[in-house]
Order: structure tokens, then C-alpha cells, then sequence
């Protein structure tokens, strides 16, 4: 046997870890955001400076919020959909049922 660890098996202890699974979907989260603000720059045919610009914030901090590096505050959230013309919409809805268990 080689004494290798598989991914799933460190995942597992990680996961275990107390607010391990708070970070995991904060991080999951920030990625979301940052991939629906770069799929609507690129509709728009913008650059990273270009938003930064528009939103009064520097290119590195649209970058880093691009790639899920950061979860942005809701008024920074407000200026970047100020910035690409559409309406910030914060909510609630219910988990799927089997998340409930």
C-alpha cells in the first residue's frame, strides 16, 4: 500500500472540522457572485477596468471578486449592479428537502 490519502477521505476530515461547512458555503457562495458579475461584464463587452471604473474600484478588487476571492459587502454589491445597469435582488428560499434532514 503506498499510505497515500484520497482526496474524498481528507475532504471528509476537513468537512468534520468545526465551521468548516460555514466556510465551504461562504466560499461557494462568493464564487457564484463573482461568476454572475463576470458572465455580465463580458455581455457587455467590458473590461475588468472598465467595471472598476464605472463602479468607483480599482481592476484588482473586481478581479479578486471575479474568482470567489472575496464576499463583497451589500453596498459594494449595489455599486457594481449600479455600475452593469441591473437590480441587486438579496433573498430567501427554501432548501431543497433533502438538506433539511
Amino acid at each position: 500500500m503506498s499510505g497515500r490519502t484520497e482526496w474524498s477521505e481528507i475532504r471528509g476530515r476537513r468537512m468534520a472540522e468545526p465551521g468548516a461547512e460555514a466556510a465551504y458555503e461562504a466560499a461557494r457562495l462568493a464564487f457564484e457572485l463573482g461568476a454572475a458579475v463576470r458572465q455580465l461584464r463580458e455581455q457587455r463587452g467590458w473590461s475588468q477596468s472598465e467595471l472598476a471604473r464605472a463602479a468607483s474600484m480599482t481592476q484588482s478588487a473586481i478581479a479578486r471578486f471575479e474568482v470567489g476571492g472575496t464576499v463583497p459587502t451589500l453596498p459594494v454589491l449595489e455599486r457594481i449592479a449600479h455600475a452593469l445597469g441591473v437590480e441587486l435582488a438579496v433573498g430567501f428560499k427554501p432548501k431543497p428537502s433533502a438538506a433539511l434532514q
